[in-house]
């Protein structure tokens, strides 16, 4: 992971929260791409690295929203308990969430956001990507049986029958 994003400040650099709307755009890419998760991040440049990524991000939030009750212990402990519990998800995926956090898929906060109402958003957000993942593994599906279906390699149906018809004339001859 070093090697692909470099020191852990290259990374944050890298990975900061302007990239939120790129993923937003592109939601299939953010949930099915190689991107490495939040347990790779604490892995990769130690442990709570990947709560210390998300805090930015949830200050962009805060500051998006118009939130100023969000205090700096409670984005740390947010930010530790999301990293926490969701530790599979890649990183475009929390990028991801905070897009759509942004432009209102979770609802309207009137200036009042608090760590529970960013985790209720949360978990709604995980409906949201086990649907996008379902999607997306359906149509891969149908895509590889649409191409299996037009390989000039596979036999048709014809040759198949033949095949079969062939094999039960050897069968037969072989128990006279």
């Amino acid at each position: 992971m070093v090697e692909r994003f470099g020191n852990a400040e290259e990374f944050k650099m890298k990975v900061n929260p302007d990239t939120q709307v790129a993923f937003g755009r592109n939601y299939v890419a953010a949930v099915t791409g190689d991107y490495p998760t939040l347990k790779d991040l604490d892995i990769a440049y130690g442990h709570h690295f990947s709560a210390e990524w998300m805090i930015p991000h949830l200050v962009s939030v805060a500051m998006f929203t118009g939130a100023k009750n969000l205090t700096k212990p409670q984005l740390r402990e947010l930010a530790m308990v999301m990293s926490a519990e969701y530790s599979h998800l890649k990183v475009t995926e929390i990028l991801l969430f905070f897009y759509r956090f942004k432009t209102g898929h979770y609802g309207r906060f009137y200036g009042s956001v608090d760590p529970m109402v960013i985790t209720c958003a949360f978990r709604e957000f995980m409906l949201e990507r086990s649907e996008i993942i379902r999607s997306y593994e359906s149509e891969q599906t149908s895509k590889k049986i649409e191409q299996e279906l037009h390989d000039p390699g596979l036999m048709t149906r014809e040759e198949f029958e033949e095949i079969r018809m062939l094999e039960r004339m050897y069968e037969m001859q072989i128990n006279r």
